[in-house]
């Protein structure tokens, strides 16, 4: 009964994310509110609400960063540098097809994101994003999913959710056909990341693959969003 109750917990937390994504940008339109809503209440918030509530919060801080895996850092840059090249080709590609890069920015500015935000914008979602989304999705809930299923199952549903608010921001910026299939990719890369994170326990591997994926993102922002 613990167990399912545990799972059931995690389920709900799922969905949580996507209603805090879905909060801070469709309903209010701000990316301050989704950071606030987003990272510090679900990626931060949760875990360490958790850590305090079971205890043994420094050892899981710990185990996530010691020891300092060097093969684990070399597969995860690798890994990164070929999503960040997919997803440059990828973007390449949806602009090519017709999707206008001034509704886009027209968006992204609606929700704050002007050209004096752009570089702090871009720091933090490269280096910060990434290392929320890995310590909450492959770390605290992956970990926790694994004591109540298969490793398969486990990084499959954690995936699922993880991809789940990446199809709300896909489909407003670029329609529900393309953000279908871009939210398959983040699905496939999500089930890639959890694959990696059984090889590679320390938080290393998936952060810098995530990183540099996210930079993929924000070099296709920079200059052919807002300099284009």
């Amino acid at each position: 009964m613990k167990r399912k109750r545990s799972l059931l917990l995690l389920i709900a937390y799922g969905f949580i994310a996507t209603l805090a994504v879905y909060y801070g940008l469709v309903e209010r339109e701000s990316l301050a509110v989704t950071f606030v809503s987003f990272h510090l209440l679900v990626c931060l918030g949760i875990p360490l609400l958790h850590g305090w509530w079971e205890g043994g919060l420094p050892d899981s801080w710990r185990r996530a960063w010691l020891p300092f895996d060097k093969q684990g850092t070399v597969w995860g840059l690798a890994a990164g540098a070929f999503m960040l090249t997919g997803i440059l080709a990828g973007i390449r590609l949806l602009f090519a097809s017709g999707v206008q890069p001034e509704e886009i920015r027209a968006v992204l500015e609606r929700w704050g994101l002007t050209w004096q935000a752009l570089w702090w914008f871009s720091l933090y979602m490269t280096a910060v994003n990434s290392l929320l989304e890995e310590l909450f999705w492959r770390g605290f809930v992956l970990e926790r999913l694994l004591a109540a299923m298969s490793r398969f199952a486990a990084v499959l549903l954690s995936s699922f959710f993880f991809c789940l608010y990446h199809l709300l921001v896909a489909t407003v910026l670029f329609g529900w056909r393309w953000g279908v299939w871009i939210t398959l990719m983040v699905l496939a890369i999500g089930v890639f990341w959890g694959w990696l994170k059984g090889v590679f326990p320390a938080v290393y591997a998936t952060w810098f693959s995530h990183m540099l994926a996210d930079l993929g993102i924000i070099l296709a922002l920079v200059f052919w969003v807002y300099m284009g």
